[in-house]
């Protein structure tokens, strides 16, 4: 998918598809949604929307490609700014584990417009931080969820931040390990002149260090992305992927 061919982004924050996508409705996160997770201890509840999901979008001659392999293909729209001082983000989530399997569902996202920060948390059995990474991402730049590895994607800058994902079709995603801790292990938040810093969220035991990796640096769990969006790649080759099921 193509910003400004396949949609365009319009002064709210919403997309325009162009004729022959498939794209529902969008998901709407509100500020009152995102109060659990928030930097700043007390935030007045508004219905402020923060980002938009549209789930399941595709071309309608690819569809049955999507449906055949119980894959998603979602596209979300991070508007810019901060709440008190804190870049807006997303919720967080993590993945359930895959049936019959010690392992949990992973991810696929790829930067359409704008720059984004992906944080991905590893937890130990007790629900503390065990590692934790903060990936920079532009225009793209692709970025894989491994399993076990939980996530909240930042909006740095001050343009929308317009992402997409491939995931498996039917799992429900795990709130409440970043719900019950306030947030992931590190906030960003506004510093000194222009910059963002992190900061340690206080709500967990222990202490680890954060990890800043150039998404461009990170490994691709299959050559079939090289040269291609997720989606073509997706499309061209569905084989490919059979890791996120």
């Amino acid at each position: 998918m193509l910003a400004g061919k396949d949609f365009s982004l319009k002064s709210d924050g919403l997309l325009e598809f162009a004729p022959g996508i498939i794209a529902s409705e969008p998901d709407v996160r509100r500020l009152e949604d995102a109060l659990p997770v928030l930097y700043a201890p007390s935030v007045t509840p508004s219905d402020r929307p923060l980002y938009y999901m549209y789930r399941g979008v595709c071309f309608a001659q690819d569809k049955e490609i999507f449906d055949k392999n119980n894959i998603r293909y979602d596209i979300t729209v991070i508007l810019p700014g901060t709440i008190e001082g804190e870049y807006i983000k997303t919720v967080g989530h993590f993945h359930p584990l895959k049936p019959h399997s010690s392992e949990t569902y992973p991810e696929y996202y790829e930067v359409l417009e704008g720059e984004a920060l992906y944080l991905l948390q590893k937890n130990n059995r007790s629900g503390d931080v065990e590692e934790i990474m903060a990936v920079e991402a532009k225009k793209g730049d692709k970025v894989y969820i491994p399993p076990a590895y939980g996530h909240v994607t930042i909006n740095p800058g001050n343009t929308p931040l317009v992402m997409a994902n491939l995931v498996e079709g039917n799992f429900s995603s795990l709130y409440g390990p970043f719900r019950d801790k306030r947030g992931a292990a590190y906030y960003y938040i506004q510093g000194q002149g222009a910059k963002g810093e992190f900061v340690k969220n206080p709500h967990y035991q222990n202490s680890v260090a954060l990890k800043l990796i150039a998404a461009p640096n990170l490994a691709q769990p299959t050559p079939a992305v090289k040269n291609k969006s997720l989606y073509e790649a997706f499309v061209a080759d569905p084989q490919a992927f059979g890791f996120l099921k």
